[in-house]
């Protein structure tokens, strides 16, 4: 593929500079947090801005009344499970592209959770700044879940999480941290910032 993506930046202005930035870096399209945008997708810079959602959720009643139309507005639509039960749908629903992996949903991204997520040909988003704003004991229980969901051969996208300027990362760095820390191929982590992002993009007709 020609360039790479990042799925979740969350800024609402400044889009001119975050574009700027992110095509220097060889970003092509951009996931950004919807932040009352009128538009689903916009380019800036020759970078394409697609607007997302992240739905957190604590039951599966009230996932299921958030993600209910949800596609209609959003091209790229991302769970946070705050329970058990939340992951578990949100692996098997065909409306949510990512479950996302961070310092509040690990204990619910299990070994179980793997495997729906394998069978379903669901992708688990790591943030990569909340990973770096995470304690050493919630980094090493990160690890963890990369490796399992790597073992497994689940679909792994890797995202910034950006939440201005300064914090969007180099594609080179995020795979270059990754493939020491977690003793994860680098060629794995860049399928994660390109292939698989742009194969997410294009079943949900972003061109």
């Amino acid at each position: 593929m020609n360039g790479y993506i990042d799925l979740w930046v969350n800024v609402s202005s400044d889009l001119d500079r975050i574009a700027s930035i992110a095509r220097l870096m060889g970003y092509r399209y951009i996931g950004l947090e919807d932040h009352g945008f009128k538009w689903k997708t916009r380019e800036f810079n020759n970078v394409k801005f697609v607007k997302r959602i992240t739905i957190e959720a604590c039951s599966e009643k009230e996932i299921r009344e958030e993600i209910r139309g949800v596609k209609v507005n959003y091209p790229i639509v991302a769970v946070k499970p705050l329970s058990i039960q939340v992951a578990r749908f949100a692996a098997r629903d065909g409306r949510a592209d990512l479950v996302v992996l961070d310092k509040d949903t690990i204990e619910y991204i299990d070994k179980t959770q793997a495997s729906m997520m394998k069978q379903f040909g669901k992708p688990l988003e790591v943030c990569i700044n909340c990973f770096l704003k995470a304690s050493s004991h919630e980094k090493g229980m990160i690890f963890r879940r990369i490796r399992l969901f790597h073992y497994y051969s689940v679909p792994i996208v890797y995202s910034s999480g950006a939440s201005r300027w300064n914090e969007l990362i180099h594609p080179k760095s995020i795979s270059a941290l990754l493939s020491t820390l977690v003793d994860v191929p680098k060629a794995s982590i860049v399928y994660g910032l390109s292939s698989i992002p742009l194969e997410i993009l294009t079943r949900n007709n972003v061109r």
